[in-house]
This record gives C-alpha cells, structure tokens and sequence, in this order.
C-alpha cells in the first residue's frame, strides 16, 4: 500500500490541510500504518514550528512493500517528507 499528502499555504492552514489529509487516509497494514503516524506526527510538530503566515509546500509519502508478496514477508518500507519555506517571491 501507498499513502501521500501534499499542500501549500501560510503554514498555519498547511498544518491543518496536512492534519485532515493524514486523518482522511486509509490504514496501512503494519508496520507501514507505524510510519504513517510517525510522519503525521513529525509533519504536524514541523508545521508548528513555522510562523502561522509563512508559506510553505509541505508533502509527505510513503509505501511498503515485501520481498514475498505471496507469505506477505519481509516487509520494506520507502517514505519522503519535506518542508519547504516559500519567500523571496513577487506577490
């Protein structure tokens, strides 16, 4: 299974798309359901952490695998988060 979230906005309201997006998805077979929180997690601290009104591309994905499809054993896992503050520009 695979799972993303992706926004962009004044962090405060990135937070809260990020927060409801996370909620919204389905559940993963575990351990990849163990990631997703974590990254939850970390994404919604990060988030924070921002001032409310800086703008900011916030996404997070991730996917599990197996090497044994069939027996589903020895599972893997990939997962990518960032945080990009958005300034400089002309508005």
């Amino acid at each position: 299974m695979s799972w993303s979230v992706t926004e962009v906005g004044k962090a405060a309201a990135v937070r809260k798309s990020i927060a409801d997006q996370f909620a919204r998805g389905g559940k993963c077979m575990e351990p990849e359901e163990s990631v997703r929180l974590q990254a939850a997690a970390a994404m919604d601290q990060a988030l924070g952490a921002q001032d409310p009104d800086v703008v900011v591309r916030a996404s997070a994905n991730g996917s599990q695998g197996f090497k044994d499809y069939q027996t589903s054993t020895g599972p893997f896992n990939s997962m990518s988060m960032s945080i990009e503050v958005i300034h400089g520009f002309v508005g």
